[in-house]
C-alpha cells in the first residue's frame, strides 16, 4: 500500500472511532470502576472485535449480514440489554464510591464483555463495511491490503479506546470520594445503551 493511502486510512478510521459512542462510554465506565489493568483489557477486547469486523468484511460475510438487517437488529438489542444490566448493577451497588478491585471481575470476563459490546454495535460493522472498501486498490494484492488495513484498524482501536480509559483514570481521583461515583459509572453504561439504541 502507498504511504498516502495508509495515512488517509488512519485518519479516516481514527476519526470514526474517536467519536463518542457505546464503545467509548463502556471503556470509560469500566476504567472508572475497575482501574488501569481493566482499562487495558477492555481496549484489547475492542481491538479484537475490530479484527473480527475486518475478517467479516474482507471475507464477504459482512455483505450477507448487511442484506439481512434483522441480524443487526437482534445483535443491537442484545448489546443494549447487556449495557442496561451493567448500569443496574452500578446503580444498585452498595459502596458510595468507586472501588478499584481486580477481584470483582476476571480479566477474561472483562475482555469478552468489551468484545460483546463492540460486536453488538451495528455502527462498528457498518463503518467497517464502508471504510475498508474505499482503500482497496487493484494495484496491490487483496490479501496484503486486507491484512495491512486490518492490523492498522486494530492498532487504531486499541489506541483510541485506551486513550478514553486513560483520560477517565486521570479524572478518577476527583471522582473517587464522590457519593455520586457509582451513579456516574451507571450513567455511562446507560448512555452507551442509549447511543446504541438510536443507531
Amino acid at each position: 500500500m502507498e504511504i498516502t493511502t495508509t495515512v488517509l486510512f488512519i485518519l479516516t478510521f481514527g476519526s470514526i472511532l474517536i467519536l463518542p459512542g457505546p464503545n467509548s462510554a463502556f471503556a470509560v465506565g469500566q476504567a472508572l470502576k475497575f482501574g488501569m489493568v481493566a482499562s487495558l483489557v477492555v481496549s484489547l477486547g475492542f481491538m479484537s472485535a475490530t479484527g473480527v469486523h475486518a475478517i467479516l468484511v474482507f471475507s464477504g460475510i459482512g455483505l450477507v449480514v448487511q442484506e439481512y438487517s434483522a441480524v443487526l437488529t437482534v445483535l443491537k438489542w442484545c448489546g443494549i440489554i447487556y449495557l442496561v444490566w451493567l448500569a443496574y448493577k452500578s446503580f444498585s451497588s452498595k459502596p458510595s464510591k468507586i472501588e478499584v478491585s481486580a477481584k470483582e471481575i476476571s480479566q477474561l470476563k472483562m475482555y469478552f464483555s468489551a468484545m460483546l459490546v463492540s460486536l453488538t454495535n451495528p455502527k462498528a460493522l457498518l463503518a467497517s463495511l464502508m471504510v475498508y472498501s474505499l482503500f482497496i486498490s487493484h494495484e496491490f494484492t487483496y490479501l496484503t491490503q486486507a491484512l495491512t488495513l486490518s492490523l492498522l484498524a486494530m492498532l487504531i482501536s486499541f489506541t483510541i479506546y485506551g486513550g478514553y480509559s486513560v483520560a477517565a483514570l486521570a479524572l478518577k481521583k476527583h471522582l473517587a470520594a464522590s457519593k455520586l461515583a457509582n451513579k456516574i459509572v451507571g450513567s455511562m453504561y446507560l448512555g452507551a445503551a442509549g447511543a446504541l439504541a438510536t443507531k
